[in-house]
């Protein structure tokens, strides 16, 4: 074992900053070996392994939650079960994290990874973390919070093989020496844990894997289920037992407006407080209005179009490249999604740790014909497009812009776009031939994405490239920062050059409340928590 040297820094401020979800009790101990990947700070510490350091936070005042807060996602959400096909999504994330908590949580603000039912971790050596958990934490049917319930959670995250985990595939064993220690022992070094560790939400050992559990589930969350009814509304009650500060509000409610002028006149008469992922030709009115306040916020998120490597003629990297290059992105980029989006230069975000810049497709009809000419196609071909509607701010123009360019060079779209359920069901199949839509890289490290996802093993998108899955292998089995960076910046290179996907634009959001709405901090991975927020 590594010697351990501890420092212990003081914070100035009085509370934790909005939105956390998991608000600071009187003596929490933030463990700085779980800074945020890709900050200096946290390089050094995560390259130290045992090193810590812990930074006091005193507890707020207490309050009594009071009235309600009405808000709309920007898409229905059918399940809540969070574990397994849905566990990336963002409203799924948004709704349940209300009431199933994590281990760690991701500031708002900072980005840094800060505790939740976990007060403390430490890394005695490169393989094992061990996470001291908070003392006293009920579950909402008065249980006791323990480690059986994360090892549970966890295992069953692991198992039912959903897009969240091939994150944890390092994970060897889980560790339950009493009921307060969880020790996580990985098969090689995993410098991505902690990141992942905030998407693994946490209900009880003897019911999370119970039949109906998701359809009314049990935390330790801030917030308690009254009503449940997928694609309409999901009805939360504060808490009165929750282990933290109590809640700003009584009662919680978010519901599906999928129509965009509805949810316009919806917060502007008053009937919710509060949206996100407006279209940006909505914006400039809703500025002009007094009672109303809209932010905008840099995101993890963007809109790609995924091919299906595996299926002809898609399979043939000139093909994926003319597609490319018979887009003028920039230019529809400016048209649709000024102030709101700019054009991708790499397959992740600009705001990812892991993001290394690449030379954007040159718009160039006359290159898109000649690379479809040497694969064969001289005449074009007709690809079919899944997608979802409405799952991203003007998906729709987007789609018909795409289409468009594509027919000029001789590529004839069949546009196929089905509700959510379906859509999802064809994607993990790898039953399309493209694949347009928004996505998000959730943990804020490159790995959620480029491992998860492009890694032969993954099997999505039918792309199998075994040098890229030794580069993507070896930056997930570090600790070091920089060598992940730079491992990372090969790997940006290989997707880009061989046209995976077109990174179509990377997405800023806005969000939009009444002003009686206070104590709102817009996350930069979009997944919002409401326990702070007041409505006066």
């Amino acid at each position: 074992m590594e010697s351990k040297r501890t420092d212990t820094v003081q914070n100035p401020q009085s509370k934790a900053p909005a939105s956390l979800g998991c608000p600071p009790g009187r003596r929490q101990f933030l463990n700085l070996t779980g800074a945020l990947v890709g900050t200096a700070a946290g390089a050094k510490l995560l390259a130290a392994y045992g090193q810590s350091a812990t930074v006091a936070v005193a507890a707020p005042a207490p309050r009594t939650p009071t009235g309600k807060l009405t808000v709309v996602t920007p898409g229905k959400v059918s399940v809540l079960d969070v574990q397994s096909a849905n566990s990336v999504e963002l409203n799924t994330h948004t709704y349940t994290r209300h009431i199933l908590e994590a281990l760690v949580n991701r500031d708002p603000v900072s980005l840094s990874i800060v505790p939740c039912l976990a007060t403390e971790w430490q890394t005695p050596d490169p393989l094992t973390w061990v996470f001291t958990l908070r003392k006293g934490v009920k579950f909402h049917d008065g249980g006791d919070f323990t480690s059986a319930d994360v090892k549970a959670s966890l295992q069953r995250t692991m198992a039912q093989k959903g897009p969240v985990a091939p994150l944890f595939a390092a994970v060897d064993t889980i560790e339950t020496p009493d009921a307060g220690t969880v020790r996580i022992r990985t098969k090689t070094p995993a410098g991505t844990l902690l990141s992942s560790l905030t998407l693994l939400r946490i209900g009880p050992a003897d019911k999370i894997g119970t039949e109906g559990f998701f359809r009314k589930p049990i935390g330790t969350g801030p917030f308690v289920v009254t009503y449940w009814r997928p694609d309409d509304s999901l009805q939360l009650e504060a808490n009165p037992n929750y282990w933290g500060p109590p809640p700003g509000v009584k009662n919680l409610v978010f519901r599906a407006i999928a129509e965009i002028a509805a949810r316009v006149t919806a917060l502007e008469t008053g009937e919710i407080d509060l949206t996100y992922s407006l279209p940006p030709d909505q914006l400039p009115a809703l500025r002009k209005n007094n009672e109303l306040r809209v932010e905008a916020q840099k995101t993890f998120s963007f809109f790609v179009l995924w091919f299906n490597c595996s299926r002809k003629p898609l399979s043939d990297r000139r093909v994926r490249q003319a597609m490319w290059h018979a887009l003028d992105i920039p230019t529809i980029v400016n048209d649709l999604f000024k102030d709101v989006g700019r054009p991708m230069t790499a397959p992740i975000p600009s705001t990812v740790f892991g993001y290394a810049q690449q030379t954007p497709y040159a718009y160039d009809p006359a290159k898109a014909r000649q690379l479809l000419a040497e694969a064969g196609l001289a005449s074009g071909f007709e690809p079919e497009v899944i997608w979802n509607p409405d799952s991203g701010p003007q998906d729709r123009e987007l789609a018909q812009a795409l289409f468009s360019y594509w027919s000029k060079v001789g590529v004839r779209v069949k546009s196929r776009d089905t509700e959510r359920a379906t859509w999802l069901q064809n994607l993990l199949a790898l039953n399309f031939d493209a694949d347009l839509q928004t996505n998000g890289v959730t943990t804020g490290d490159a790995d959620f994405n480029l491992r998860r996802l492009y890694h032969s093993t993954a099997k999505r998108w039918g792309y199998v490239n075994t040098d890229l899955d030794k580069i993507l292998d070896a930056a997930a089995a570090t600790v070091d920062q920089q060598k992940r960076k730079d491992l990372y910046a090969q790997a940006n290179k290989i997707i880009w050059d061989d046209a995976v996907g077109i990174y179509l634009l990377e997405l800023s959001n806005n969000w939009i409340s009444r002003k009686r709405v206070t104590g709102f901090t817009p996350p930069v991975d979009e997944m919002p928590s409401f326990t702070t927020v007041q409505v006066s």
